[in-house]
């Protein structure tokens, strides 16, 4: 679908601060498009897409979906491929696309939470290219992050960096039996270890947990004979173990069939589920776990009689599908659409997308799949299918990568605007709360309050108010047992500042506050 248009931006919600019957469609106007959606440990989203002409956008949301901060980079240098973004382990941010230099490099951009830029590196080789694929925060305790790809000078990589973004360490993942490029395309955190999930050979799927340094713990490798199935993201089901895969079929069987593979903590396929449809064309691009990992989700689109439509499946821990759900744009005669990226909060669902005259999209829906606008029929069937174990032994060796301190150009971006197609959209922001608080007035002027429920916030909670370049403005600590802060705010300059609360329990949530 051609996107050398004009796009307005999109977002389909229904969350806690939703009615939790009535979910709802919301658009915000903007140029661009959402490619993925991540809800935020310390509150609100944060959004990664493209302008009409493919410049990068990053944007952090309130959990009402206001913008908090907002980049545009606009750099020759900077190639819209595969980009990522993770919130790391103390707040931060990392994001990750390709950069043109040195023949193709990997860009790795850090962020506050508070929305400073504050460091951005490109990783290179010195023969061929290194566009990476997989990001991911490091392990509890850990403020680095890892990311990962597969280009033929460099096979199956993983490189670890701290904090600053400087490389810890770096191994390639050689298995025998692939005869081409092995490609490390997710990694995730899983208590004190890693799980890499790769392709080989465009018919196999190769898991393997590696330690905080690296190490081979444990393995298994799968292929299916005469199909190409490619791995795109795993997902941890819950604390209890248990994993699953989504991923596509090489222009297998006219593009119509994806599947979803879910494995047990010892990395054995329990199934293997190929997702067939009768339509032109199906993409599945993204998962979730949801329900304690009873269910996983995954999102992407179906292309039918010159259409996209959005669609999203549900399935059981066990392969089997819960329900399905298939809906049309709201715009227009063209009402092509298309979702991206999924993330969850509490008991919604989120996606994340495009639409020809929508625009970028985020759909919320609730766990029976309630949310979007206008259902169509969708029909799929689930064929489960047995994969050969293969014996073979990962082999790790040494990479080669460096890197290197690069300024690429960015902005700011303008404001946006909703519009609700469906549902009803509520402003009792606390609702929706890991921790239970209200900031009033707001926008403010000369003072303002935070009202806080006692049983979520705790005794020696903090309250911390920033500006947007990440300094710290006011501070109150050890609330006592108060249920109300009085701040003044006579003193601070017209804008947008960023409030933290932090609770007893370790919770902290980030919400935004106007000075007017």
């Amino acid at each position: 679908m051609k996107r050398t248009f004009l796009i307005i931006i999109i977002i389909a919600l229904t969350f806690g601060f939703i009615n939790a019957q009535t979910p709802v469609y919301l658009k915000v106007s903007e140029h661009g498009s959402f490619e993925n959606i991540e809800h935020l440990n310390s509150g609100g989203y944060i959004t990664v897409g493209y302008d009409s002409v493919y410049k990068l956008l990053i944007t952090r949301w309130d959990e009402s979906f206001s913008p908090i901060w907002n980049y545009k980079f606009t750099d020759a240098n900077i190639a819209a491929v595969s980009p990522k973004i993770v919130e790391a382990n103390d707040g931060s941010f990392y994001f990750m696309t390709a950069s043109n230099e040195h023949t193709g490099s990997t860009l790795i951009v850090k962020f506050s939470s508070a929305g400073s830029l504050l460091w951005q590196k490109i990783y290179y080789i010195t023969t061929g290219n290194m566009n990476s694929f997989s990001l991911s925060k490091a392990i509890v305790g850990d403020n680095g992050f890892l990311f990962g790809g597969g280009q033929c000078t460099l096979n199956n990589y993983v490189i670890k960096c701290d904090q600053t973004g400087n490389i810890e360490w770096q191994t390639q993942y050689y298995y025998p039996l692939s005869t081409g490029v092995t490609t490390c395309v997710s990694i995730i955190p899983d208590g004190n270890n890693y799980v890499l999930t790769s392709s080989y050979n465009v018919n196999s799927l190769l898991v393997s947990k590696v330690s905080a340094l690296g190490t081979v713990l444990s393995q298994s490798a799968y292929t299916y004979t005469g199909m190409q199935i490619i791995p795109i993201k795993m997902v941890k089901l819950n604390q209890n173990g248990g994993y699953a895969v989504v991923g596509n079929y090489n222009n297998s069987n006219d593009n119509k069939t994806e599947f979803v593979a879910i494995y047990n903590s010892l990395l054995e396929l329990l199934s293997f589920n190929e997702l067939t449809v009768t339509y032109t064309q199906f993409t599945l691009r993204d998962i979730v776990a949801i329900n304690n990992g009873r269910n996983v989700v995954v999102s992407g689109n179906i292309y039918d009689n010159s259409a996209f439509n959005q669609a999203v499946v549900c399935l059981s821990n066990t392969g089997s599908v819960v329900w399905k759900k298939r809906a049309e744009g709201n715009v227009g005669s063209n009402r092509n659409v298309e979702f991206r990226g999924i993330t969850q909060k509490g008991n919604y669902i989120v996606n994340a997308g495009h639409g020809y005259n929508d625009g970028s999209v985020i759909s919320m829906l609730d766990t029976n799949g309630n949310g979007l606008c206008n259902n169509i029929t969708f029909d799929l069937v689930n064929s489960q299918k047995t994969l050969a174990l293969q014996t073979s032994t990962i082999t790790p060796t040494t990479s080669t990568v460096l890197n290197s301190t690069v300024n690429y150009t960015h902005n700011s971006l303008g404001s946006y605007s909703k519009y609700i197609y469906c549902g009803e959209l509520s402003t009792m922001d606390n609702e929706s709360s890991t921790l239970s608080f209200s900031i009033f007035p707001n926008p403010a002027q000369d003072k303002v309050y935070i009202s806080f429920s006692r049983n979520t916030i705790g005794q020696n909670a903090s309250i911390s108010i920033y500006d947007l370049t990440g300094k710290l403005i006011y501070k109150y600590s050890n609330l006592g047992t108060n249920n109300q802060v009085e701040i003044n705010t006579s003193n601070l300059k017209q804008g947008v500042y960023l409030i933290q609360i932090k609770g007893d329990n370790g919770l902290s949530e980030v919400r935004k506050l106007i000075i007017s």
